[in-house]
């Protein structure tokens, strides 16, 4: 891909996609913190009134893409059955527990992997042990992933009928040679026609699309973002990030992939996809969503940050939040189900945030596109952003990244195309990008 003149305006070199205190920062778990985990768990009500989401994972896919780093096995290496029922037993180890008995879900999420490869009654029943086992709010919304390969339209039709709001769908691109070069199992046609049928039943509708994919073209990129808006889905528009041991890595650096573009060429096509979406009716929500639908702008996970609450299980599952606390699953699936067989959480990483690391995740809302209030800062540290971080937002507001009233920090669009950056800027010194 060749290389573009950098912007006048550039503040950074490059763009960070992630911020810190992600899953790749937890530390191996120790005996002393998982003690420290289980008695916040049994101990502790849940007062925040913030309403939480349950993530039940199904790490298994049929095949593997070729940037995937997510830790999956492979559908014929797995016995279902099994896996489903230690699922659930980590699922009941949590319910019984009296923070998740005094907490409230407004999302049930089937993640993975591809959970789209259970047969449609499999899904149903996991969702079903989820609504009898954890309390779930008025109105709450279902979710599940899948690809076009294992989403069948007889099954579409029953998840639709049982009353499942939305389906997540790994588009990527629609461009079948890049879909080709990446080792995706169905085609955008295939994708395209599993979309609409959907939609055509009511159900929400939302794709991942990649960009700055080797071999990408802006064109390309421009014509997956069309089609996106054409088939009135919900996007989740994320940079492809090369993660060591993937495919992809090894096709680069066998010269059987051309490399991804500049930092300058990726910026674009990030500010392209911000422009043509948000010119389409689309709002920017949380790290990387486009949404035109209006519950997807008040999720309570995501704007109850970093209070609320993600409970997610299943073998290798990385996204687990509750207030203080982040973990990581076993990702060895045989692994992950001998010790749930034992009667142990299933754990791999675990981290219990100090008060430094809760002021320094609040101000990560910036990273999410959310405001940082100044009032509910001073109720939770009985200090205020301007105290501990004086040095971080008078360089954010004089690069023009961020503006600072009297009731909040927020992101400037300029800010916008940085907020990974800003993220950053809050992180320990020592904190490893």
């Amino acid at each position: 891909m060749p290389k573009t003149s950098e912007s006048k305006a550039q503040v950074y070199e490059t763009r960070e996609n992630w911020p810190p205190y992600t899953y790749r920062d937890y530390p191996e778990i120790k005996p002393e913190t998982y003690q420290s985990f289980m008695n916040f768990l049994n101990n502790t009500e849940n007062t925040s009134g913030i309403l939480m989401e349950l993530q039940p994972w199904v790490s298994v896919c049929d095949s593997r893409c070729a940037f995937c780093y997510f830790p999956t096995t492979a559908s014929s290496k797995v016995q279902i059955g099994p896996y489903l029922d230690l699922l659930k037993k980590e699922l009941s180890m949590y319910a019984k527990t009296k923070y998740v008995k005094t907490s409230v879900f407004d999302e049930i999420v089937l993640g993975g992997g591809t959970p789209s490869v259970l047969s449609a009654e499999q899904i149903i029943d996991l969702i079903d042990f989820c609504k009898k086992n954890f309390v779930t709010s008025k109105e709450y919304f279902i979710k599940v992933t899948g690809s076009s390969k294992t989403l069948a339209i007889p099954k579409i039709k029953k998840l639709s009928e049982y009353g499942v709001y939305q389906m997540d769908m790994g588009a990527q691109t629609f461009d079948d040679n890049l879909r080709k070069a990446l080792c995706l199992p169905d085609s955008a046609k295939d994708v395209e026609a599993a979309i609409k049928y959907a939609r055509s039943l009511g159900l929400v509708v939302c794709v991942d699309i990649m960009y700055n994919l080797p071999g990408q073209t802006m064109e390309s990129w421009e014509q997956t973002l069309k089609k996106t808006i054409e088939l009135d889905a919900e996007v989740d528009c994320y940079a492809l990030h090369v993660d060591p041991g993937t495919i992809l890595e090894k096709m680069i650096k066998n010269g059987q992939s051309p490399p991804q573009g500049d930092a300058e060429y990726e910026k674009q096509m990030f500010m392209k996809a911000h422009e043509t979406l948000t010119k389409a009716g689309y709002t920017a929500v949380g790290h990387d969503r486009y949404s035109r639908v209006e519950w997807h702008m008040r999720e309570n996970c995501l704007n109850g940050w970093p209070w609320g609450g993600i409970l997610t299980t299943g073998a290798g599952c990385f996204m687990g939040y509750l207030q203080k606390f982040s973990y990581s699953n076993i990702e060895d699936i045989n692994s992950y189900m001998e010790t749930v067989k034992s009667g142990k959480l299933p754990i791999s990483r675990l981290s219990e945030s100090t008060t430094d690391d809760m002021m320094r995740r609040t101000m990560s809302r910036l990273y999410l596109r959310l405001p940082v209030n100044k009032k509910q800062f001073m109720e939770k540290f009985n200090t205020t952003p301007e105290k501990i971080f004086p040095k971080q937002l008078q360089k954010l507001t004089e690069e023009g990244l961020i503006e600072i009233n009297d009731k909040e920090v927020r992101l400037t669009k300029k800010g916008e195309v940085w907020k990974g950056n800003i993220a950053w800027e809050f992180a320990p010194q020592n904190h490893a990008k």
